[in-house]
């Protein structure tokens, strides 16, 4: 198996990228990074508090500058993304660089998967309403799908599978 030096997973809220990196790790030894997580422990608040403080622009402003650093790390990395980092035009630049997977799924069962998660900075934006929140959520997972793809290496569709299976697909393309 060859390994790359870093693999960045990619996806929409709910497909699996925490998860799945966590599983790869634990099954290769590399170290992973989830970049929400990590952005969250250097500013001291949730991202969603990030969002509110900051905004938007603020937030991906702080993602930015960590993907930059984290594709100029020597060291052997698996990251997993934040689902908004193929927004810029730069970010997907630098993912087109590296080892890009995009976990892909059914934007439906990904939906059912964080409904109720208040964490979420943009699939409930407060909406009481669940079909608001759902066409919302299935709104925005249409504008971004073909910059997911744009800025992947590889596409692994994650319907019906677990993080583990996902894990072993991605080792068996390695």
């Amino acid at each position: 198996m060859v390994f790359p030096n870093r693999i960045f997973l990619i996806g929409y809220m709910g497909s699996g990228k925490t998860s799945v990196s966590k599983v790869l790790s634990d099954k290769t030894g590399v170290r992973c990074i989830d970049m929400d997580r990590e952005i969250e422990r250097a500013e001291g608040m949730s991202i969603r508090m990030i969002f509110t403080k900051c905004g938007e622009h603020g937030f991906r402003t702080k993602e930015a500058e960590l993907l930059d650093k984290l594709a100029n790390i020597k060291e052997p990395l698996i990251v997993s993304c934040g689902g908004g980092v193929i927004l810029d035009d730069m970010n997907r630049s630098i993912l087109n660089r590296q080892y890009t997977i995009f976990l892909e799924g059914n934007p439906e069962k990904l939906f059912e998967r964080v409904n109720g998660d208040a964490n979420r900075p943009f699939a409930f934006m407060d909406i009481d309403d669940e079909n608001e929140r759902r066409q919302r959520f299935l709104e925005l997972y249409e504008k971004r799908k073909d910059l997911y793809r744009e800025a992947a290496s590889v596409i692994i569709h994650t319907d019906g599978k677990s993080p583990k299976k996902i894990a072993d697909e991605i080792l068996s393309i390695l």
